[in-house]
């Protein structure tokens, strides 16, 4: 035995409804023993054409994951947590980035993790603050598929 671990390290994750609290996200991943990974990466809600006294513009709403996450189990089928936060942007005319909110997360679900392959059904739960819409905590689900190498 040469005592090289065969794990894959490095995954490229495309994930909706995800940890970046939009539409979807796209992130890599890089772990640091088999059940821990950090990662991060970043998600889009859209696109819009603006106008304002100076003219107009296109804001693009952004978000920016970054986390820590731990597989509870060394099988193929496991148990994974997530903790992390989300970093809630968008672009400004003349091309300004505006960093507006950090939205803190935590989620528990399934997880999959093939010979080159990754999928998760993870639910969320994060931090959005007192509002007069939404409870303090927003619970939703996840859907995952990813590529290792």
């Amino acid at each position: 035995m040469n005592g090289i671990s065969q794990y894959k390290k490095n995954a490229v994750v495309f994930e909706v409804l995800g940890k970046s609290c939009y539409y979807f996200d796209i992130s890599y991943e890089r772990n640091v023993t088999e059940r821990i990974h950090i990662g991060s990466g970043i998600g889009f809600s859209g696109i819009y054409h603006l106008y304002y006294s100076g003219g107009d513009f296109h804001e693009v709403n952004f978000s920016i994951p970054i986390y820590g996450a731990y597989s509870f189990g060394q099988k193929k089928h496991h148990l994974i947590s997530e903790i992390g936060t989300s970093i809630l942007g968008n672009t400004t005319p003349y091309s300004f980035l505006s960093l507006s909110d950090v939205t803190p997360f935590i989620s528990v679900g399934y997880e999959y993790k093939g010979e080159h392959y990754v999928f998760r059904v993870p639910v969320y739960f994060a931090y959005i603050g007192r509002n007069e819409f939404f409870p303090s905590v927003m619970p939703w689900i996840g859907v995952s598929f990813g590529r290792l190498f």
